[in-house]
């Protein structure tokens, strides 16, 4: 079983490029573009599996548990303090910093 780690969560809005509103929970799946990565991440995309585990905020954030859809994934990625975007096609629609691994 893949790493599991917990995140804060910030959800962009629709002004900003992001959702109307947040996904309904309690889980979520798509890319994730990590600082780490530079742009290389787009030859060597992950997909992330969120899983809320309390519901957004009055400003869209909150805390998740993280892991990679795949086993094969480079947890490294998961350090405490590693930050990421996730992604819908090029267009990021929250960001994510890595609180406890």
């Amino acid at each position: 079983m893949s790493k599991t780690v917990i995140a804060e969560l910030q959800w962009f809005d629709a002004k900003h490029g992001g959702r109307p509103a947040p996904p309904p929970g309690p889980k979520y799946s798509t890319v994730a573009r990590f600082d780490a990565q530079g742009e290389e991440w787009l030859k060597d995309a992950w997909s992330l599996v969120i899983q809320f585990i309390e519901q957004p905020d009055a400003s869209r954030s909150h805390r998740v548990k993280v892991t990679f859809l795949s086993e094969k994934a480079p947890e490294q990625l998961l350090a405490n303090g590693s930050a990421f975007d996730l992604m819908e096609g090029r267009r990021a629609v929250a960001r994510g910093t890595i609180v406890s691994d």
